[in-house]
């Protein structure tokens, strides 16, 4: 699978991400393409969709290969994001839901500031707690461990780190920072923005937390068994810019 995020602005540094892209699923059949959010900038207007979209995703559309996607912050400005979830290649199943493949559940919220919490939190209890995936992999557009512009957020922490580290959850991917960052394991849990979709680069200044961190327009790319989790970050011209290893119950990376 491919993971990216605040891609949406129809632009060159997007559609070089997304050819990067197309060469990936050349080199092996992509499965699924995950969408952190900013789908479509600036006001998450459907009307755009043909430059921010399809367009640049062509190969990949016409390839067969499902998006799924969750809201970012500028998403919500048109009819509160709605249009987005009835969009059928945006893959969404509502504010948020699981997605399963394989030996992997992702579960895919909705971490705006209007999030409905009280709702949504009792959902993604119940839903880590049934699941027999042996990958869990938390999916929203908001970082919660970032060395980028915004940093770390203690509230998102304390909200969804607990539920994390209960039921074995070992990703957490999110977008919102433009530039890409993977963290140590903490807690047996690996933190990777994929904000370097297409969107105007920010500095990022690697922390202690941090495994590799810089401003690059790129894109990760995941491979799941059972029992191991492969990480590779590509970016705008096909340069591999990292990669990484887990081993599912000993969290290593190398």
């Amino acid at each position: 699978m491919l993971a990216t995020g605040d891609s949406g602005g129809g632009n060159a540094a997007q559609q070089a991400v997304a050819d990067q892209m197309a060469a990936a699923h050349r080199r092996r059949k992509v499965d699924l393409v995950i969408m952190a959010g900013d789908n479509i900038y600036d006001e998450g207007n459907l009307n755009r969709v043909e430059a921010t979209f399809l367009r640049p995703y062509r190969t990949l559309l016409q390839a067969g290969v499902p998006f799924h996607a969750v809201h970012g912050n500028h998403d919500i400005r048109s009819g509160d994001g709605e249009p987005q979830i009835r969009y059928p290649l945006f893959g969404m199943k509502g504010r948020w839901y699981t997605l399963r493949r394989g030996p992997v559940e992702f579960f895919m919220l909705d971490t705006n500031s209007k999030a409905a919490w009280q709702h949504q939190l009792p959902w993604l209890k119940k839903a880590l707690a049934s699941s027999t995936a042996p990958w869990k992999v938390l999916v929203g557009h908001h970082p919660i461990l970032s060395s980028g512009f915004y940093g770390d957020d203690p509230v998102a922490m304390a909200r969804l780190g607990p539920w994390m580290r209960r039921y074995g959850v070992q990703l957490y991917i999110n977008g919102h920072e433009h530039n890409y960052e993977r963290s140590k394991p903490i807690d047996g849990i690996t933190y990777l923005t994929v904000g370097g979709g297409g969107a105007a680069l920010r500095p990022v200044l690697p922390g202690p937390n941090s495994a590799r961190a810089l401003s690059r327009h790129s894109f990760a790319e995941l491979s799941f068994t059972p029992s191991q989790l492969t990480i590779e970050a590509w970016d705008s011209k096909g340069e591999r810019i990292d990669q990484a290893t887990l081993e599912r119950g000993v969290n290593t990376s190398r």
